[in-house]
């Protein structure tokens, strides 16, 4: 499975949780200067967003930084390396070690997030730029990728063995980061997305051979292959002998690798995946729920609405009635100038 083909996958995957609210700014640090990220609860509230996640990243364009949890080791980032923080913690940027942290509340006096392009801050030392994203999902989790990531994961957008170098990407994203033209509220939602994935794609090459979890097995030659068949055609009547025979290995190898590094059986990732589908087309379609059902190899409806609800931990009719709502409520995404906080 080649790396195009794992790319697919993570797009397919992120489109069925669908981030659908995405904060991109610059931010242009003086030294000395060191802020504090709030954590989830308090980034809903600044978002304005009644999401269940919020993943955030920063990519330091120029510079260098210091970024650490609440509880954890400190991680040096140069100039094309970023951290992703997939449950939002609380952490630390800093220029330098041991200066005392300032709220990133304080610097923003009341700014909305999507309002932010552009800002400034610190004192009159060394310059370092970060590029800092913030994407909104409004539906379950994809709990088979977000589980398999650390609280904090680093990865460089610099060239290593076997990728290219990303800089032309990083300079085409802080453009559209401080653009005030019509239309970039997409653009910067696509933008955002595409830094996500690449980031997730780097750091899975670079998982240890006895990594587990999703990002691992999406890059295991046989069970990456299996993914990528269930997320090609999730409605085909797998079975674990014909995904077996597709992956050139044996039922019981598949079933033993798929588990081992997935937690899961084949067949029950499957039944996953086709409600996380049912549910993008509760949200997305008109669809009525026997349809939808049968779209995803469900020959009764009763049976589809007693699973989905296992799953989502709600009805397919709730589920549709608060996607509504979310969208009536709507996230609007503005674009605003440059803003300097000191």
């Amino acid at each position: 499975m080649g790396a195009g083909a794992r790319m697919d996958v993570l797009s397919d995957v992120l489109h069925a949780i669908r981030l659908n609210g995405a904060a991109l700014f610059r931010v242009s640090f003086r030294a000395p200067w060191s802020i504090v990220t709030s954590g989830g609860d308090n980034l809903e509230r600044a978002l304005s967003s009644p999401v269940r996640r919020i993943v955030v990243f920063h990519i330091v364009i120029r510079g260098h930084c210091w970024a650490q949890l609440e509880h954890g080791p400190p991680q040096r980032l140069g100039a094309g390396e970023a951290v992703v923080l997939p449950r939002s913690d609380v952490h630390v940027l800093a220029d330098e070690l041991g200066r005392k942290p300032v709220a990133t509340e304080a610097l923003l006096h009341d700014l909305p997030f999507f309002e932010l392009r552009d800002l400034k801050y610190g004192g009159n030392g060394a310059l370092t730029e970060i590029l800092c994203g913030f994407l909104i999902c409004d539906q379950t989790d994809f709990e088979p990728l977000f589980a398999s990531l650390p609280p904090l994961l680093r990865t460089s957008f610099r060239g290593v063995a076997g990728m290219a170098d990303l800089e032309d990407l990083l300079e085409h994203a802080v453009r559209e980061a401080v653009s005030e033209s019509e239309g970039g509220a997409n653009s910067r939602l696509r933008m955002t997305e595409l830094l996500f994935v690449e980031a997730l794609r780097r750091y899975m090459v670079a998982l240890p051979p006895d990594q587990t979890g999703w990002l691992a097995g999406l890059r295991d030659p046989a069970v990456g292959k299996v993914l990528g068949l269930m997320h090609d055609e999730p409605c085909y009547p797998w079975t674990v002998s014909e995904l077996a025979s597709r992956a050139a290995v044996s039922r019981s190898a598949l079933a033993a690798r798929f588990s081992a590094l997935l937690g899961v059986p084949p067949m029950r990732y499957l039944a996953r995946w086709r409600l996380l589908l049912a549910a993008r087309e509760l949200r997305d379609s008109r669809r009525s729920v026997a349809a939808i059902a049968a779209s995803i190899g469900y020959d009764s409806p009763a049976a589809f609405q007693r699973a989905f609800k296992r799953f989502q931990g709600e009805t397919p009719a709730a589920c549709r009635r608060r996607s509504q709502g979310l969208a009536r409520a709507g996230i609007t995404l503005r674009g605003a100038g440059s803003h300097h906080v000191a």
